[in-house]
């Protein structure tokens, strides 16, 4: 090197340290790349989209409970539901309820005819699939069966010997009543008024009647817990 000349750095150096260049990705790994991230876009989008649909199926739940309730009386769903519970229950009219076995009871009954004793239909009484014949004094069932069959009456005695009784009359059999319940007896004292009840179960086929009969006796017209006959299935 001569004295006085200034030295340049050579234009080409070479630094050892730096390796080489990266390569260039490979087209079929950058368009799995944009696949994948079009996915992903998708995905969050539509979770976005059910979030907000969800919250908007709240928000008019909210509204719709909030307009059914008065504006005088604010209850939220818990207080509403306490009410209700705290509210006694609903007692059904009366008459609505069905006995659930064919059943009849007729109170205050009129004078015999015949020995016939008659029933009026008053508020005492009721029948669930018998028929009554008013002027006959005659319960008809309409379904076959077992039942227990009953009678009270309160009479004045016209005689020594005085009858109740209560009969059948039946299509099966040919003849007259055939007696089901029956009651004679003396009258011992003095005294003109007397009563009899009657009570059994027995079989009864569809278009069977049954009646109250009275001899010797004058019916006492009083209240219907003296004078009654009904049935009932069992």
């Amino acid at each position: 090197m001569a004295p006085g000349k200034v030295l340049y750095p050579s234009v080409f150096t070479v630094d050892s340290k730096m390796g080489p260049p990266p390569l260039p990705l490979k087209p079929g790994r950058r368009q799995r790349r944009d696949v994948i991230q079009t996915l992903l876009v998708i995905l969050v989008c539509v979770a976005l989209c059910g979030m907000a649909v969800e919250a908007c199926f709240i928000y008019h739940l909210f509204t719709s409970k909030e307009n059914s309730t008065p504006p005088d009386e604010p209850l939220t769903g818990m207080r509403k539901q306490e009410k209700e519970h705290a509210a006694p229950p609903k007692q059904k009219p009366h008459g609505e309820m069905k006995p659930p076995k064919p059943m009849a009871h007729l109170t205050t009954g009129m004078k015999p005819v015949n020995g016939v004793v008659l029933w009026h239909e008053n508020h005492n009484f009721f029948l669930y699939q018998v028929k009554h014949k008013a002027n006959e004094g005659k319960l008809i069932i309409e379904k076959e069966g077992y039942y227990s069959v009953y009678s009270k009456i309160n009479f004045e005695v016209d005689s020594i010997l005085i009858s109740h009784s209560v009969l059948r009359v039946t299509h099966r059999f040919l003849g007259n009543e055939i007696p089901l319940l029956q009651s004679t007896r003396l009258r011992l004292k003095l005294t003109t008024i007397d009563s009899s009840y009657l009570s059994g179960v027995f079989h009864l086929y569809k278009g069977d009647a049954v009646f109250v009969m009275v001899k010797n006796g004058t019916l006492v017209l009083s209240n219907s817990a003296e004078n009654y006959f009904g049935l009932f299935m069992v």
